[in-house]
């Protein structure tokens, strides 16, 4: 039987810790050990460590070291075959009580593990950020499918055998310490796996202020990423483009009314709005004054053709992978997340990398690795 090394970082207090605790103390599976490194903990936190210290090994930082340092340190104390990373903002399903044998089963054949996430929707915001965890987990069951590797994960939930742990050389100093861990592990040719028979539910912000300063700091993680592994990133999509290509269709819908626009010319449009709008005011002539064919109407006709085309095709495809990978679907949430959420995701995106790769500035407010 493998021993699980199980490792939580907290700043200061989480809502989840005692009830996250609960569940993997209770958990039957016997070989585990449990480490819980908390920075500037609070009254609350010092009370959860009061109530599981003897079956949990707690360690406490006076000062902020910051997740990465938090998580190698706790490492130097562990002794288990398999480690297992949890964030504190996430829980254990009620129904899964053999959440960690089921992990050990599939690791069999795995070197690095991506864990199902569903977010906790208790919130509209929560109900929209759902679908971007809908598509980033099917996006490495694609990996797990078709590659067998994975360049990035979520290091909310995630296991990794301890030997290519070490290996890849533990966790860097990087905003996003589990996109830069993945990449290392793809470039080793370590196995991957997506596993969807165990999950685990993940507590997101219910204010879109908070939504927006952690979108800054993914973003500018996300830019240091590509900027570090940029020749490596190149290579891959050159070998793997028939997964890498729907992947970013997936993670950022807002791309695909720009492939549309490159896959059917303007003059192509032209031609097919002309003719459509012809018989229509053969009909109607009265719209003549209203429909000129003049090159501003066309346009923006053009433009809200293939935002309803791409929001109509990725519809169909979210609903799908919704029913393949067991997620909720609404379609009046998914048309918010589509026409609002995405573009000001995506927009951030933007600015940031060019805080990035123009001006060199990556410092993230309120943060520390």
């Amino acid at each position: 039987m493998q021993k699980v090394s199980i490792f939580i970082p907290v700043y200061r207090e989480s809502e989840l810790l005692e009830e996250l605790l609960d569940g993997l103390i209770k958990d039957p599976y016997r070989k585990k050990e449990i480490f819980v490194v908390i920075d500037k903990p609070t009254k609350k936190s010092l009370k959860v460590v009061e109530k599981f210290k003897k079956k949990v090994k707690f360690i406490l930082n006076g000062k902020r070291k910051g997740k990465v340092n938090a998580l190698n340190e706790a490492v130097k104390y562990s002794s288990g075959d398999i480690f297992l990373f949890l964030d504190s903002d996430v829980k254990l399903p009620n129904n899964k009580s053999n959440f960690l044998k089921t992990l050990v089963e599939e690791m069999k054949n795995a070197d690095i593990v991506e864990i199902k996430k569903k977010i906790i929707q208790d919130s509209f915001l929560s109900r929209i950020v759902n679908y971007d965890y809908l598509s980033f987990n099917f996006v490495n069951w694609l990996f797990s499918k078709f590659i067998k590797k994975c360049i990035g994960i979520n290091g909310a939930a995630f296991a990794i055998r301890r030997e290519v742990f070490k290996e890849l050389g533990s966790f860097e100093r990087e905003i996003s310490e589990d996109l830069d861990i993945a990449i290392k592990s793809f470039l080793k040719n370590k196995k991957f796996s997506y596993l969807k028979n165990i999950e685990v539910l993940n507590k997101t912000h219910s204010s879109w202020k908070k939504w927006f300063e952690q979108r800054k700091r993914w973003s500018i993680g996300l830019a240091l990423w590509i900027k570090k592994y940029f020749r490596d990133l190149i290579t891959i999509v050159k070998e793997y483009p028939q997964v890498i290509l729907p992947a970013i269709i997936f993670l950022f819908p807002t791309l695909l009314p720009l492939f549309l626009s490159f896959l059917f010319s303007t003059t192509i449009f032209e031609k097919i709005s002309a003719i459509f709008f012809f018989f229509i005011l053969m009909k109607l002539s009265f719209l003549i004054p209203f429909l000129s064919f003049s090159s501003i109407t066309l346009m923006l006709i053009r433009n809200l053709f293939l935002f309803l085309t791409s929001f109509f095709i990725t519809s169909i495809l979210f609903f799908g992978i919704s029913r393949k990978m067991n997620y909720r679907f609404n379609l009046l949430e998914f048309a918010f997340y589509f026409f609002i959420y995405c573009p000001f995701w995506f927009f951030i995106l933007l600015v940031n990398f060019g805080r990035v790769f123009i001006f060199n500035k990556h410092d993230v407010k309120n943060w520390k690795i």
